[in-house]
């Protein structure tokens, strides 16, 4: 989310990468790919290709046609973008492949779009809105993996209000419209049989700015993260419900390449998925770890992000896989701004074959990561 509770704690001395738009696309090597994932595959047998992978020795990945990579985050120091920094820690980027691996922050959707497009990172992670929207473009984005779909907001109203019944004809305050917390809300009403047209939706800002408005009764509700409940309930305000039990997925944190890189790197595609994966998992099985290396990350207290990273594996995607809710309320949300998004079909947005052939090469298996892409 655009404010959580690890952003206001950072940050200390994280790296930043310039991006020009002067840069060249950095030059593909001659290396034929071993395998190249298309844009369709045949149904995943995962679960038996595991097992014989697994039996047989370990998973080998096809060497990557880039020898040295850049990633950009948009969000630096956060859980929800974790997993590909913490691979670059665990070393994984070397393990499979790659002589050097670089992770910085680039502070934004766009910054990572722009250097995506430039040519000044390799892959970046952002919101799937961003991919979405880059549909209508001359250089489209694709989504090859996701490292969350669940929002971790809860809809906190004035203490005059109760119920869903009480929100409708309110004032609900969001970032931007069209941003990540427009959706929240999009989800958050659609818990309570609300849409958008039953409310009044406006920009107040960041989420200190918005509770502040709530707590000040200039505004109905708001969208809030959860770990501001104990905060929120002593301040007598209202919780009316929350979009992280709803099952609605939203697409946060997605690892992205402009389909042009994907196409011309194929294994470099498949062997950075990979890495990113592997250290997703191990933030799953190895949490107290991860929450250490987490806490240097972001620069933050041991107990502060013991706290993060416990829970992140309560709404991480393990998988790093998604259903087409979680681009279809970013289209929504889009919509509400530029009817043109209304028709981008979303499957133009993402590619999932690198996920299935980690799983049918029985990578998921030898990770020991039991939930597998559909």
């Amino acid at each position: 989310m655009e404010t959580s509770v690890t952003s206001r704690r950072r940050r200390g001395p994280l790296l930043t990468l310039a991006v020009a738009a002067g840069l060249a696309v950095a030059a593909c090597s001659g290396a034929t790919p071993s395998a190249t994932p298309g844009a369709s595959t045949a149904p995943s047998t995962a679960a038996s290709a595991g097992t014989s992978a697994a039996a047989s020795g370990p998973v080998q990945l096809p060497a990557p046609e880039k020898k040295t990579i850049k990633i950009g985050l948009s969000t630096a120091g956060e859980a929800s973008q974790y997993a590909e920094y913490l691979a670059q820690q665990l070393g994984y980027y070397k393990k499979y492949g790659f002589d050097s691996a670089e992770v910085t922050g680039l502070q934004g959707d766009a910054k990572v779009a722009q250097a995506l497009i430039a040519g000044g990172i390799d892959m970046g992670v952002l919101g799937v809105s961003t991919a979405i929207s880059s549909q209508t473009s001359d250089t489209p984005l694709k989504v090859v993996s996701l490292n969350g779909v669940t929002l971790t907001d809860m809809l906190v109203c004035q203490p005059s209000i109760k119920s869903g019944a009480d929100v409708k004809g309110k004032t609900v305050a969001v970032s931007t419209f069209g941003g990540t917390s427009h959706g929240s809300v999009l989800i958050l009403l659609s818990q309570l049989g609300l849409t958008d047209k039953d409310v009044t939706i406006t920009q107040v800002g960041n989420q200190d700015a918005r509770l502040a408005a709530v707590k000040a009764g200039s505004i109905g509700c708001a969208p809030i993260d959860l770990a501001q409940k104990d905060a929120v309930q002593s301040a007598g305000l209202s919780i009316i419900t929350d979009n992280k039990s709803s099952g609605k997925q939203w697409g946060r944190s997605a690892l992205a390449g402009t389909a042009d890189f994907i196409a011309k790197n194929p294994n470099t595609v498949l062997d950075i998925t990979a890495a990113a994966l592997a250290a997703q998992n191990y933030a799953f099985t190895n949490n107290d770890d991860a929450a250490a290396k987490f806490a240097e990350y972001s620069q933050q207290s041991p107990d502060d992000a013991k706290k993060v990273m416990a829970d992140f594996i309560t709404w991480g995607d393990r998988s790093m896989d998604w259903t087409d809710d979680a681009f279809n309320f970013p289209k929504q949300t889009l919509a509400a701004i530029n009817p043109q998004m209304a028709n981008v079909d979303v499957t133009k947005a993402y590619d999932k074959s690198f996920l299935k052939k980690l799983a049918d090469m029985g990578f998921y298996a030898e990770i020991g990561n039991p939930e597998l892409p559909k």
